[in-house]
């Protein structure tokens, strides 16, 4: 006795097939909108469309009054109007480097560099080899 697995396999899949029709039709009874392609749900009338809603002009210009408002008076607390040039932009003037600092850095780098060199050359001529560049 030979068992045909494809025959098998195509009886399985037609009731298979037929339980899938019936759970179909059952969720289109529930849920007559899915039938016709409607919304899936009340809030996505706009399709795949997230986040916020654009605002309308008189919205933006709502805000836009309530924001000047807004900063003005956090001017005002802070007693700084909105041209004076001579405030500062920014809390703190960030302080540059004193020329003698500025000297006392490149000397010190000048340093580091020389005896870089030097133990590169006395390498070059433990090994025999030739420097290749300025050295």
């Amino acid at each position: 006795m030979t068992i045909d697995m494809k025959s098998l396999a195509r009886e399985g899949a037609k009731a298979r097939l037929g339980q899938l029709e019936t759970e179909t039709n059952q969720l289109l009874r529930a849920f007559p909108d899915l039938r016709h392609g409607g919304p899936t749900s009340v809030t996505s009338q706009e399709g795949s469309r997230r986040g916020r809603r654009e605002m309308t002009a008189a919205e933006r210009r709502s805000v836009s009054v309530r924001m000047k408002k807004y900063w003005a008076e956090r001017r005002k607390k802070n007693g700084a109007s909105a041209s004076d040039p001579t405030q500062p932009k920014r809390a703190g003037k960030r302080k540059g480097i004193s020329a003698a600092g500025r000297a006392a850095i490149a000397a010190a780098q000048r340093k580091r560099w020389a005896a870089t060199r030097k133990q590169g050359k006395a390498k070059t001529k433990a090994t025999g080899e030739r420097s290749v560049g300025n050295g």
